[in-house]
């Protein structure tokens, strides 16, 4: 099995080397580490093409003519990988030397897995681990693991990536994009072992209540969503999130032109399910564009029917209460 690991840089230097230098002490290493860069103005270049002198692999650079974002530049690197297992990697995090060769063998031993998924150990931004990991924040927050999505504890196989890329420009996440599909396909894999440390800094994209390094708990997850509730702009979400189902909805439709006959049919019952999930988003999006009194009546009307287990329950319920 060919090992790629592709990784997303962007003014990196910081901390960068620590991860390269996880790469080489891996027991099982890679074949290939492509790395694009989003026009980085530091020396993030330098250091890439530095370490790639002395390798024990080969490392590929490319240095984007304008800047992709996040999720494009990370549909660059994933495009110019070669292997059959491809592991996402962070400019800032570092892997425990057992990554690759755990994770490999995991894949291995769940041949229809398209994704496969690890723990990893929360840091403060100078490494310190914090006696926390992702999962475990999850877990005390309420948070199923079915909600866990995170690039850089994935490795995908080169059949997802034949089936969802290229990622659309307006995609949020490129890790969302390609866990939707690997769940859609009910081929999904998370075990917990914690094979990386994920560094927490002030340059983080993630906000998300399980990132804390500090213990949470589901009273402060309750907390933070109604506060969200509260003081986000949720009519603009909700077009968000069915501009994203759309997204999803033709990324299906391309699939099933080239997928293989043991893929076809779960592609169709996931286009299904995506159009129900779209049905169940416009409803919501016209609730809450209703009167406060026509808000609660048809809001009402959805948690009798149960349409809410589609979204997040009673917290959905509230939120278009709220409006």
């Amino acid at each position: 099995m060919k090992i790629s690991i592709a990784m997303a840089t962007y003014n990196g230097a910081k901390y960068l080397s620590e991860q390269l230098e996880s790469f080489v002490k891996q027991t099982r290493q890679p074949d290939e580490v492509i790395i694009t860069d989003d026009c980085s103005t530091d020396h993030t270049e330098i250091i890439v093409r530095e370490f790639a002198k002395t390798a024990p692999f080969n490392v590929e650079f490319y240095r984007n003519n304008a800047n992709l974002g996040y999720c494009g530049n990370f549909n660059a690197a994933l495009t110019n990988t070669s292997g059959d297992l491809i592991f996402l990697s962070d400019q800032d995090d570092v892997w425990f030397p057992e990554k690759i060769e755990f994770m490999t063998k995991v894949a291995e031993k769940n041949p229809d897995a398209l994704a496969v998924m690890n723990d990893a150990e929360l840091t403060d931004g100078k490494l310190n681990p914090v006696g926390l990991t992702k999962l475990g924040q999850m877990e005390s927050a309420g948070i199923g693991v079915n909600k866990y999505v995170m690039g850089c504890c994935c490795a995908v196989r080169r059949e997802l990536l034949d089936l969802c890329l290229p990622i659309p420009d307006k995609t949020k996440g490129h890790d969302n994009w390609l866990i939707t599909f690997a769940e859609g396909l009910a081929k999904k894999i998370v075990v917990r072992k914690t094979l990386q440390y994920y560094r927490r800094h002030d340059s983080n994209e993630s906000q998300f209540i399980a990132n804390s390094i500090t213990p949470v708990s589901r009273i402060q997850s309750f907390k933070v969503n109604i506060s969200r509730i509260l003081t986000e702009d949720n009519r603009k979400d909700y077009e968000d999130k069915l501009n994203q189902q759309y997204l999803v909805y033709y990324g299906v439709d391309r699939a099933l032109l080239n997928a293989e006959s043991n893929n076809i049919n779960k592609l169709q019952n996931m286009k299904i399910s995506v159009l129900l999930e779209i049905d169940h988003q416009k409803e919501r999006l016209r609730i809450i564009k209703k009167g406060g009194l026509a808000r609660v009546f048809f809001a009402s009307k959805l948690l009798v029917k149960g349409d809410y287990n589609r979204s997040n329950g009673f917290k959905s319920f509230l939120r278009d209460i709220v409006g």
